[in-house]
């Protein structure tokens, strides 16, 4: 790509620059490790590092041109475009190399702070069983199809990576983009430009208060994602816990157990293997749904997706089939499978928010004659005051807490219990073990027979993290299941 086409893909945001115009570009990158020879440094200030730190760095390593938005750090001596936005610059820059059209795709999006992992496995899943190609970028896996590439590190990738992928999908002729969207992308530009032909808002809670302002300014992020429909596209709400009069735009369809919903949820029936409910549509036809999943919280995810899929000319009985056969999606509410045969069940749920927490436990009482046994704590370099309330939670809803550290990070893992103690009611049975693999194989050797074992919050992630960026490898599932296993041979000598 040579300057002047650079000039013409950034016009909207440029305030100056001064480099070669004739010159080819190879690369465009935010990251200095991946510079070569004829890169473009992008320089993207996040929320622990600034790239324009990395200005002489991005030189040294060869870097052709330098984008930039802070006018103080420009290097006058080095080639150099200053932006009133380095986000959109390098979302626009990334479409651009990739010969990106957004007409050639339809995107669905699904944000919310809880169940948009499985809202959009779900439309993502019954496309491809009902024969129509899509791609899926969400937080348990990138996917062609049926086809894993690789399980991203953010919950929405950065627009790099999403770039890559739309032009894989154009290679493979896929027009379906199936989006789990975050309020940090939506924030931080990853998915600027992108025209929506749905737009589905599953919640809104208390979450990530450490990153945004406070909570008006997470629901104002989460919001303006409806901002990015096309004219003639769908908004998708829940009208349980939204109100319609604060999502913009126009063409909003609405779902719930509230009767004035366009599409009306009722008959939830679930034991702890299967459920069925019912979706009436705005013209009185009523969908008998069957399911793997369980909750009225999955009830609404599956409604939604139900809308979604109807706009997308999916027909009813492929969508109820598809749904019959969707198994779930990893750490959401999942059953540890060698549990099927024994007299109590473990879970693993990626429940990490106040909000999540509650309604997982609720459906635990509902699917237990005994005790409801949860294992859980709370993230480090997150939202302080969700640790209490999970606490009182906990509490509220568990008849066993075993208080154990999540993703510390750079927090002191006491002071995170600490706090989380503050919730929670001392006449209540609980204990804190640190070690969470020794605090799992505890909640399970207190389980007896008819109780039900929540190991809660972190649910399909591969590794715990530690101060410094340590990382050491664990999977809830994994370590459950080993430790189940061996339970289950003891009982049998």
């Amino acid at each position: 790509m040579i300057g002047y086409d650079i000039i013409k893909i950034l016009k909207e945001l440029i305030i100056e620059y001064n480099f070669p115009l004739e010159k080819e570009y190879t690369f465009f990158t935010n990251n200095t490790n991946k510079i070569k020879p004829g890169s473009v440094f992008v320089c993207i200030k996040g929320s622990y590092f600034d790239g324009h730190d990395f200005i002489r760095t991005a030189i040294e390593f060869k870097a052709a041109l330098i984008v930039a938005e802070n006018p103080k750090k420009i290097p006058l001596n080095h080639p150099y475009i200053l932006v009133s936005n380095t986000k959109k610059a390098y979302a626009l820059l990334n479409y651009a190399y990739y010969n990106i059209n957004f007409d050639d795709f339809n995107f669905i999006g699904v944000t919310g702070t809880n169940g948009k992992t499985t809202v959009i496995s779900l439309i993502h899943y019954v496309l491809t069983y009902g024969e129509k190609n899509s791609s899926l970028i969400s937080t348990v896996g990138i996917k062609i199809n049926n086809e894993l590439l690789y399980e991203p590190y953010n919950t929405t990738p950065g627009v790099d990576e999403i770039a890559k992928v739309l032009n894989l999908s154009k290679e493979k002729s896929i027009k379906n983009i199936c989006l789990e969207v975050s309020s940090h992308a939506i924030d931080q530009k990853r998915v600027y430009k992108i025209p929506f032909s749905i737009a589905i808002l599953t919640n809104i809670t208390r979450d990530h208060l450490d990153y945004h302002k406070n909570f008006d300014d997470y629901k104002n992020t989460k919001l303006s994602l409806f901002k990015q429909l096309k004219s003639d596209g769908y908004g998708i709400i829940n009208l349980d816990c939204i109100n319609l009069k604060e999502v913009p735009g126009n063409n909003i369809i609405t779902y719930g157990f509230d009767k004035n919903a366009d599409y009306v949820i009722s008959n939830v029936e679930y034991n702890n293997a299967q459920m069925s409910f019912t979706i009436t549509e705005p013209d009185g036809t009523e969908n008998k749904i069957h399911t793997h999943l369980i909750g009225e919280y999955n009830a609404q995810n599956m409604t939604a997706a139900f809308i979604a899929l109807k706009l997308l000319n999916m027909d009813n009985e492929i969508i109820r089939h598809g749904f019959l056969t969707f198994e779930g999606v990893p750490g959401r509410f999942q059953l540890v499978e060698n549990t099927r045969d024994i007299e109590y069940k473990v879970y693993i749920d990626f429940a990490h928010t106040p909000d999540a927490l509650e309604k997982v436990l609720k459906s635990a009482k509902k699917i237990t004659k005994g005790r409801v046994i949860l294992v859980f704590g709370a993230g480090g370099a997150a939202d302080i005051g969700k640790r209490k309330i999970m606490g009182e939670i906990a509490s509220k809803y568990s008849d066993l807490i075993v208080i154990t550290d999540d993703d510390p990070k750079d927090d002191d893992p006491d002071e995170i219990i600490e706090h989380i103690l503050e919730g929670i009611d001392k006449n209540k049975t609980f204990i804190v073990i640190r070690d969470r693999k020794t605090a799992i194989k505890a909640a399970v050797s207190f389980a007896s027979r008819d109780d039900v074992v929540i190991i809660a919050g972190r649910g399909h992630e591969k590794f715990q993290l530690y101060e410094n960026g340590k990382k050491i490898p664990f999977n809830d599932y994994e370590v459950a299941h080993e430790i189940v296993q061996k339970f289950r041979k003891v009982m049998k000598r």
